[in-house]
């Protein structure tokens, strides 16, 4: 009965130490699950915050420091997707499964986004609403780009 016992207090061991095992994929998921929610929160913040940047464009006089901050949060926010579509976080995910098997295209598309912004934030520090508009249109233009390449609609 010990070496039974013994046996199976081995195979228990043994299947919670490898990486098949309920509980380190439960693990594994929960990260998953984690990642995937942290990128659609960056994506949440950069529609939210686009929608700041032109509000303060399009008013009567332009706030500075909120446009300085609002920009500085765009480029935050897509400098925070670097990296956030791991392998392993497509299920539960919008993004198509290209994103991951052919991230090429969609990694440069998600530079150039970063970089519309980057041209955001410049064009806010020296208060130049052409400037801020000429980024808008670029990381604009490759959101719907993107989303039009890489995310499901269901």
């Amino acid at each position: 009965m010990f070496i039974q016992y013994s046996k199976t207090k081995l195979v228990l061991l043994l299947a919670l130490s490898t990486s098949t095992s309920p509980l380190a994929l439960c693990a594994q998921d929960s990260n998953a699950k984690d990642i995937i929610d942290a990128r659609q929160k960056a994506f949440s913040d950069i529609e939210s915050q686009t929608k700041v940047v032109k509000k303060i464009l399009n008013g009567n006089e332009t706030d500075w420091s909120n446009l300085l901050e609002a920009s500085n949060q765009l480029v935050a926010s897509s400098d925070a997707l670097k990296g956030a579509f791991v392998s392993g976080t497509q299920v539960g995910s919008k993004a198509r499964e290209s994103v991951w098997g052919k991230p090429e295209k969609f990694n440069r598309l998600l530079q150039q986004m970063e970089e519309g912004y980057q041209q955001v934030a410049l064009g806010a520090q020296k208060q130049s609403t052409v400037e801020i508009e000429k980024g808008l249109k670029a990381a604009e233009s490759t959101c719907k780009s993107c989303h039009r390449s890489y995310r499901s609609r269901w």
